[in-house]
């Protein structure tokens, strides 16, 4: 049997669960506490928390520790579980419950930056358990060494812990306990520091470069031809362009005296498509009248008679139709 989580009132006008839960960082901190723990299963809805621990440190040195085993109010620990961590029925008989572990580790974590491997399963359940118990809303943002192992090394076939703490060299203290991970979780963000400074930083995922891209292309030139077609008009990009890179097609639309965003917007005019599938868009992109200019193909979404005019002459624009070459210089 599971527990009912219980929701906050803004989490039940909205909707939204987990309406305070803190923000995913991309950094190295200097100050954090690394948390672990240990569950019955996966879903904070039905199971339990059988271990908590933590190590907290401060510039980067560890000044404090917490461990607790948990005695689950409801769930045994199924077998699997136990051949998993260890843990048995019989270790948590006589610890503690969630009601008492669960505000102490809360105050030992403070408002720490919180460090985990695949971080949002430990954040999540904390979160979920701190409502069930009626406590502050667990809203610390966190580091997850698992996106930070994607970043800095996405050739790995696998970014588990164990995986992670191969490829760097870290001796891993033991598997599924949860101070053990907690120390082979510390140490590999250590590494991956130590990486990241002599690598140039943490990598940049290309999604993340597309949404700023807008923001750093500025026209090169004032004198624009107001009779162009692309003269006004907001453009967006989507998929990888075979001719040219994002940002060399955005500039180009910049310096004819269009506009570029990161995304379709409501005042988007064109969407152009990379080398991605036509139909793998979906009913969303569909509704965009289609052409392809020198081989880049250009979703329209609005269509005002100067352009289609400029672009095809007087007759009507049809999906696939070859245009003249007006939108990349």
């Amino acid at each position: 049997m599971g527990v009912g989580i219980s929701l906050t009132a803004e989490e039940l006008l909205t909707g939204e669960k987990r309406a305070y839960k803190g923000k995913s960082l991309v950094l190295f901190p200097e100050d954090y506490t690394v948390v672990d723990i240990e569950t019955t299963g996966f879903d904070p809805m039905f199971d339990a928390i059988i271990e908590v621990a933590g190590i907290k440190y401060k510039g980067k040195n560890e000044v404090d520790r917490f461990q607790s085993l948990v005695k689950p109010d409801y769930n045994e620990i199924p077998d699997y579980i136990t051949e998993l961590t260890g843990i048995t029925n019989e270790m948590v008989a006589d610890a503690p419950s969630i009601k008492e572990v669960l505000p102490r580790f809360l105050k030992f974590i403070g408002e720490d930056i919180v460090v985990g491997h695949n971080a949002h399963f430990d954040v999540n359940f904390i979160y979920d358990y701190a409502g069930y118990l009626e406590l502050k809303p667990f809203s610390n943002d966190f580091v997850d060494t698992l996106r930070l192992s994607k970043r800095l090394y996405p050739e790995l076939k696998s970014h588990k812990l164990s995986a992670l703490a191969a490829h760097l060299d870290v001796e891993a203290d033991g598997e599924h306990r949860a101070f053990a991970d907690c120390v082979t979780t510390q140490k590999c963000l250590s590494a991956m520091d130590a990486y990241a400074a002599q690598n140039g930083g943490i990598p940049a995922l290309a999604e993340d470069l597309y949404r700023k891209l807008s923001k750093l292309v500025v026209a090169e030139t004032s004198d624009f031809n107001v009779d162009s077609p692309v003269y006004g008009r907001t453009f967006a990009f989507t998929g990888t362009l075979e001719r040219m890179t994002r940002k060399e097609a955005m500039q180009a639309v910049v310096n004819a005296g269009g506009h570029c965003t990161d995304g379709v917007v409501a005042e988007t005019n064109f969407l152009v498509l990379g080398n991605n599938d036509y139909d793998e868009y979906g009913s969303d992109v569909r509704r965009f009248a289609q052409f392809e200019v020198d081989g880049v193909r250009f979703l329209m979404a609005h269509y005002p008679q100067d352009v289609r005019n400029a672009l095809r002459g007087n007759g009507p624009l049809h999906p696939g139709d070859k245009l003249p070459h007006v939108c990349i210089h």
